[in-house]
């Protein structure tokens, strides 16, 4: 009997493995993936998760549960509304395009983050809470420790480009759980399919809710260095479960590739078998960010001890004034780049090539993109960037070319205070 019932086991883990791949257009390129029980917490598939990648805007998932501290401390309530800065009112689209001196409810922010993945609205609420969106960074980094998410380092509350913003697929697990289970009163924000706002309708980014029996949240993510990402959850039969997936080549291949991931796990806790559902046959890291490389993981990112108890602590009850200086991250240098450089205007080879510090504030698919983006970082800090320099350099990858663009000539004090005013800005140290 016992070795009927290992050959069973072995049929029913090939056949597992094979439905992986049963459904077409599942995209064999993905970076990372997990499975888990949210009851029990049991890993029930994985594929390199404790790699470190980009969140993008899955990031806004702590941005949420920051904001379920804050209205559970009583500091919030979904009524009050909240300032929207010059700083909110610029980010990057996805976007509600809600302007300077505008109030954004509690409520519509939460259900703008939840569909539209609105940036502007993940500001808005960061400020709220932290009074700066650098400072809420730091406690959504602490936040996360005090949750066990070990290898997430926090830089902004929307999950926009930023070389240093980390995370992994369990840790993503990690935080949905959290919301899910300490949060349930507010779990049924990420089921709204839809949301009004100023006479426009948007529609919930996740559209694989729209087919998949019992999914109802979390939270898509999508830069250009992460791939497609998904962290979702999904109950049958009295079983949730919750995945996470990096890196998809395309959001259809993405929501493949978790949609059999799911059917797996699900057949496995039918089965109330104990064992861990086999990796094998789950597609090795396939996806090349274009642009960034991740940033490596550095325990000094993050404030130590005390500080770090203090910010989660301020952080769980919604605090934007902390009682004590909140340390300023470490500067790391920017990786080596993937891309070798393309051939440029001689002025801006001179401009890039080191005349003090530097802030960057992206990498585009055009020359234009690039100047309109040095443009307006100059409007958002103008007194400290008015006579910087201006670097927009061409570099290749493959077949493929991207324009970084910099503010060069900035003495150390400049570049740190740009950087606190301007949206998606990383300060660069001399000759980097």
């Amino acid at each position: 009997m016992q070795l009927g019932g290992r050959i069973a086991g072995r049929a029913m883990g090939a056949m597992l493995v094979a439905l992986l791949f049963a459904v077409p257009g599942i995209a064999r390129a993905m970076d990372a993936s997990i499975v888990i029980d949210a009851d029990t917490n049991q890993v029930l598939s994985q594929e390199d998760p404790d790699r470190s990648l980009h969140p993008a805007s899955m990031t806004k998932m702590m941005t949420l549960l920051m904001t379920f501290d804050a209205i559970e401390s009583g500091r919030f309530n979904l009524q009050k509304r909240l300032p929207v800065s010059a700083a909110a009112s610029s980010m990057s689209p996805t976007k509600l395009g809600v302007q300077p001196g505008d109030s954004l409810r509690v409520e519509d922010a939460i259900l703008a983050l939840v569909t539209q993945s609105a940036n502007d609205a993940a500001v808005v609420l960061a400020e709220g809470i932290g009074g700066t969106e650098q400072r809420f960074a730091q406690m959504m980094t602490a936040r996360a420790r005090q949750l066990g998410m070990r290898n997430t380092i926090f830089r902004n509350a929307s999950g926009l480009p930023d070389p240093g913003q980390i995370s992994t697929a369990r840790d993503m697990s990690v935080l949905g759980r959290a919301l899910i289970k300490q949060y349930a009163k507010y779990y049924h924000y990420f089921s709204t399919e839809e949301f009004e706002f100023n006479g426009s309708t948007y529609r919930n980014h996740n559209h694989l809710m729209e087919r998949y029996a019992g999914m109802d949240g979390l939270k898509t993510g999508f830069i250009r260095a992460s791939g497609f990402n998904l962290t979702a959850s999904a109950v049958r039969n009295g079983h949730r479960l919750i995945g996470v997936v990096f890196g998809g080549p395309s959001a259809v291949a993405r929501d493949n590739y978790m949609a059999a991931l799911l059917d797996a796990g699900f057949r496995k806790v039918g089965q109330g078998d104990a064992a861990v559902v086999a990796a094998a046959g789950v597609p090795k890291p396939g996806h090349k960010p274009l642009s960034m490389q991740v940033a490596q993981y550095q325990p000094e990112d993050e404030p130590a001890g005390e500080q770090l108890a203090a910010l989660a602590d301020a952080a769980t009850k919604g605090e934007g004034d902390i009682p004590f200086p909140v340390p300023t991250p470490k500067l790391m240098a920017p990786p080596a780049p993937v891309m070798q450089a393309a051939s440029m205007k001689p002025a801006a080879a001179a401009t890039a090539s080191g005349k003090g510090w530097s802030i960057q504030v992206g990498a585009f698919s055009s020359a234009k993109a690039a100047q309109a983006a040095l443009d307006k970082a100059i409007k958002q800090a103008p007194a400290l960037l008015q006579k910087a320099q201006r670097a927009v350099e061409a570099l290749r990858s493959g077949g493929s070319t991207v324009y970084r663009a910099r503010l060069v000539g900035l003495d150390p004090a400049a570049a740190k205070r740009a950087c606190s005013v301007v949206a998606n800005c990383l300060k660069v140290a001399p000759g980097a």
